[in-house]
């Protein structure tokens, strides 16, 4: 299939295939051969797939040969790395989750902007290196990652259409970043108990609703930021004390956790907040005449939870902590009462034990150190200490 000359439209790429002949997608994402030659004025509709796109632009080659119209080839000289961006995130969007879209949208706007206008065949290794190691000096590694991805991605899918056969991204990678167990990964600062106590204190005293609850859910279950955001009561089994954590949200957009769905356990002076706040909406929606929403917090966005937090952090006198801090706070808690990794792997939906194990290891107590003689040598052993000593030189 030849090249054809493509520019951004209202729904997606515009292939131009000849003089008053393209192929494009309507609103819905239908590709459609539009002819526009002369008073002509037709279009057809394929499908949606990538084969109906292939087929779309097929059956306008047709088109054009039956009015005696020439093909219009793409430039080699003409087609960016901008350009073929486009159509790499237009032809894999539909197999993302919108939270995965959004991630590589960003990429290519915020940080790839210093190729966009280079043609294809000019980005070599030597740019695409100095482009990463650029943007490891203002953003984490993890970042750095996903924008090599993307560019290799990008590449994969030049070779693929035919535009190029080099990746300039291959390999690159592990001669930029250290490997991950030398990478220097921001610490958690959990809350200890006393301070936590403090900051609920200030949060109820000082922050209007529904905030409070919002950060006493995240510090009493240790929910992700977005997944509080997107509790909703159907989910709650005031019973058994438990939530189904199904759906996260971010910049307004719900989809599924970022390990997928889990239940977790609840502790009972949560819960009856909870039947609490979700009784308030539905006494509040019966008086306006309509039903309440299926979300517990409606309208209240990440950037709104950032600013509360700084706010009871300075009025309990706190050091300022992030969000995700009152996650960190809840697991080290568990492990510090002695909860196993596994149980606290659990409820916060880590996909594996270590990393659970890797975050949070230095805040596991060291267990059955005074019996360690006898788990070695055997329950006769003499102690070689009382153990009161044993105990008043450990203090």
């Amino acid at each position: 299939m030849m090249d054809y000359p493509q520019k951004e439209g209202k729904h997606g790429l515009i292939y131009q295939i000849a003089d008053g002949i393209s192929v494009t997608p309507n609103e819905w994402g239908t590709w459609q051969v539009l002819l526009r030659h002369g008073a002509d004025r037709k279009k057809k509709s394929f499908g949606k797939t990538e084969e109906d796109r292939q087929r779309a632009i097929k059956a306008a080659e047709l088109l054009a040969a039956r009015l005696g119209l020439t093909l219009e080839r793409q430039s080699e000289e003409g087609r960016t790395f901008g350009m073929v961006a486009d159509e790499w995130f237009n032809l894999n969007a539909g197999r993302w989750r919108p939270g995965t879209q959004e991630r590589y949208a960003c990429i290519v706007r915020d940080h790839l902007r210093p190729l966009e206008k280079m043609p294809l065949e000019k980005v070599d290794k030597a740019q695409v290196k100095r482009l990463l190691a650029d943007l490891l000096q203002i953003r984490a590694p993890k970042t750095v990652e996903v924008t090599h991805a993307v560019i290799s991605g990008i590449f994969t899918e030049a070779n693929e259409l035919g535009y190029t056969e080099v990746n300039p991204a291959h390999g690159l990678l592990k001669r930029i970043l250290p490997s991950k167990k030398k990478r220097v990964r921001s610490e958690p600062d959990p809350f200890n108990r006393k301070d936590l106590g403090e900051f609920l204190e200030a949060v109820w005293a000082k922050l209007p609703e529904p905030f409070p609850l919002i950060l006493e859910v995240m510090a009493m279950s240790g929910m992700r930021l977005g997944e509080a955001l997107a509790m909703s009561g159907d989910n709650l089994d005031s019973r058994n004390c438990q939530y189904s954590v199904t759906e996260t949200t971010r910049a307004g957009r719900f989809g599924p956790p970022k390990s997928g769905k889990r239940l977790i356990d609840l502790d009972e002076a949560l819960v009856d907040k909870l039947e609490v706040h979700i009784k308030k909406m539905r006494k509040e929606g019966m008086a306006e005449g309509k039903l309440p929403g299926r979300y517990l917090f409606p309208g209240i966005t990440q950037r709104m939870i950032q600013r509360a937090m700084q706010r009871a952090c300075k009025a309990a006198r706190l050091r300022v902590r992030n969000p995700h801090d009152l996650r960190h706070t809840y697991a080290t808690m568990l492990l510090m009462d002695h909860y196993s990794p596994a149980y606290v792997q659990k409820q916060l939906g880590h996909s594996s034990i270590s990393i659970t194990v890797d975050i949070y290891g230095h805040w596991i107590p060291g267990e059955g150190k005074m019996d360690l003689t006898r788990t070695l040598r055997g329950p006769k052993t003499k102690p070689r200490r009382p153990l009161s000593v044993v105990k008043q030189g450990q203090k």
